[in-house]
């Protein structure tokens, strides 16, 4: 049975052992899960703003923060392995990057477009050779995209934008996708091809995607086929 701790957090989200999916935080929470809050922040002096990530985890009387992301990486790698051992599989989000001669490897887990955890594994934390282990794994399902904040898709309203994707022009009237971003606290967007980006955000939760509705009856019928298909 899943126990729950209560928790009241602007802008954070939440990885649960049972699944290694990155949720929005919205009023309770698994205990285990790990907590990534997010908060923007501004240099007073050049204005330069960026978002940060602070790092906890949730037990039953509420959040116990860590130092930093170091220490969250250490707990991921304890969630991969009880996942990868419990399950037989690869965790969603994972790929396996590289296999060492010394018998260790790494792996990488990226929850979502902007959180990213490099995991080492040796034979002593995975208790047997760690190649073995990882090719008696099966490959994880197709992984639904999470984003962080809210992508765009429209029509190009010029010819002057670039896919950031493939470096070539987006014709005007062509499907784009944002991929949003901040420049000096405002939202911006890097354009992006959707055929070329298509894939990458596949499973994209539909309140995640601004636009579908104003576009032309067959172009969001492709982006439904394409995207939740």
């Amino acid at each position: 049975m899943t126990e729950w701790t209560e928790v009241e957090l602007d802008w954070a989200y939440f990885i649960a052992q049972s699944t290694l999916e990155m949720q929005r935080v919205k009023r309770r929470i698994p205990v285990g899960s790990l907590v990534l809050e997010k908060e923007k922040e501004q240099d007073e002096e050049t204005g330069q703003a960026w978002i940060s990530t602070y790092y906890a985890i949730a037990e039953e009387s509420g959040l116990r923060r860590l130092p930093g992301k170091t220490q969250a990486t250490d707990y991921v790698t304890k969630m991969l392995l009880g996942y990868m051992k419990d399950k037989e599989k690869i965790p969603p989000n994972t790929r396996i990057d590289k296999i060492y001669k010394n018998g260790n490897a790494k792996l990488k887990y990226d929850p979502s477009e902007y959180d990213s955890f490099s995991i080492h594994l040796t034979p002593q934390s995975v208790g047997e050779n760690v190649e073995n282990f990882l090719r008696l794994l099966d490959e994880p399902a197709r992984t639904k995209f999470t984003p962080s904040e809210v992508w765009r898709i429209e029509p190009a309203k010029s010819s002057r934008s670039k896919c950031r994707t493939c470096g070539g022009k987006i014709p005007k009237g062509e499907l784009r996708l944002g991929e949003p971003g901040y420049y000096e606290d405002h939202l911006t967007y890097k354009w992006h091809h959707f055929d070329c980006k298509a894939d990458e955000i596949w499973g994209i939760p539909k309140d995640m995607l601004e636009g579908l509705g104003n576009l032309e009856e067959e172009d969001q019928e492709e982006v439904k086929e394409e995207l939740w298909s």
